[in-house]
């Protein structure tokens, strides 16, 4: 169903792509998604997040570094997975690392890292308004020596995932989204009492 305003409209549409080519973002796209990114509801205007982009060769560091994670964090993973895990740094001509960067000081470390994961959402509606392909993806660990040496994680720092992107694959169909029925998610408070949304 099709809503009047089209900034709801780009914003229902968005899907992950699964499936990405080159070429990446060009430079200027490129900032635009990272731009909107830092954009994101942020108390105290901390900027609790950064971002580490891996192009071409930067993608091997970045697939070794989550490798070497993986062995550090899962020693008990037989070989072909690690080369598994490797492998995904180079689902894409361009991926975006996301980290969560809390600020010390009164604002929550929580409330920090929701800034950060909003800055992930930009990442990904940001590029789907400019046409680019966008999925975001994870590892079961966040931190580790290697990961922490090539993307500069501080003590208090985590990744919290990576964004692909790049153009969409001509055999990546976008799946229908099941329409939400917006009385299961919502509920009013209303006259003392809660009621289903209608």
């Amino acid at each position: 169903m099709q809503e009047p305003n089209p900034l709801i409209n780009l914003i229902v549409s968005r899907r992950s792509v699964s499936t990405l080519i080159e070429p990446g973002p060009s430079p200027d796209q490129l900032r635009s998604i990272l731009l909107a990114a830092s954009a994101v509801p942020d108390h105290g205007l901390l900027r609790p997040f950064r971002f580490v982009v891996a192009e071409g060769e930067g993608r091997a560091q970045f697939g070794d570094a989550l490798a070497r994670t993986a062995q550090e964090r899962m020693p008990g993973l037989p070989p072909h997975k690690f080369d598994g895990i490797r492998q995904k740094a180079f689902r894409s001509p361009t991926l975006v690392a996301l980290i969560s960067s809390p600020k010390p000081g009164k604002i929550a470390v929580w409330e920090q890292s929701a800034t950060a994961a909003c800055a992930g959402y930009a990442i990904v509606l940001a590029a789907h308004a400019l046409g680019v392909g966008a999925i975001w993806k994870s590892v079961p660990f966040t931190k580790g020596s290697a990961l922490s040496e090539v993307l500069g994680l501080t003590e208090d720092e985590e990744m919290l995932g990576w964004i692909h992107l790049g153009q969409p694959g001509r055999d990546d169909e976008a799946s229908p989204r099941v329409p939400l029925a917006l009385d299961e998610v919502v509920t009013v408070l209303a006259d003392n009492a809660r009621r289903p949304y209608r």
